[in-house]
């Protein structure tokens, strides 16, 4: 489950996550902790710049621009699962098209196993506003995902906590052909 708080937003309520079948019970063996699932945005996906009606390339056109940064993930072993303290920022910079004063921004939280197989997702929306003259805004984002242990807890530290943009496929092609 993630459940999400912000600093200048209201809290939001808990959000449900179901997580798949195969992640099972914790086994019951006191060893030591296992090692906590590495945690990283997704390459390609830690940025965003969204155009006025589509006009992909334009930099007249840009609406605004955001970034994830300042990635923080402490893990917090429970008796029957991982909880985690996740936090990130979100910058964003309005362009010259921005008309409403505002940045809509939706990301996403992953978690996926030992194999690479995604078992969780959810996505967040999040408006970040440009009050008066403010050129560039940036927020903190806080989550809480939780993760029963599974059968082999010692694979747990295999597990990733993935974090990026919700793209279309144009967002994703301009990102990967700004990086070249």
């Amino acid at each position: 489950m993630f459940s999400q708080s912000r600093f200048r937003f209201p809290t939001r309520a808990l959000l449900p996550l179901v997580l798949l079948a195969f992640v099972a019970a914790c086994s019951s063996d006191k060893g030591p902790p296992p090692g906590c699932p590495v945690t990283n945005f997704v390459s390609d996906l830690d940025h965003v710049t969204v155009f006025s009606d589509g006009a992909v390339g334009d930099l007249t056109d840009v609406r605004f621009d955001a970034q994830l940064t300042s990635l923080s993930a402490i893990c917090n072993f429970e008796s029957d699962e991982l909880a985690m303290d996740i936090a990130f920022q979100v910058i964003a910079s309005r362009g010259p098209a921005n008309k409403d004063n505002q940045a809509a921004v939706t990301y996403f939280l992953a978690i996926a196993d030992e194999t690479g197989a995604i078992v969780a997702k959810e996505t967040f929306d999040n408006i970040l506003p440009f009050k008066g003259n403010l050129r560039r805004v940036a927020i903190k984002d806080e989550f809480e995902p939780t993760i029963p242990y599974p059968a082999d807890r010692k694979t747990l530290n295999r597990y990733r906590v993935l974090i990026g943009f919700q793209l279309t496929q144009e967002q994703l092609a301009y990102n990967r052909a700004r990086r070249r």
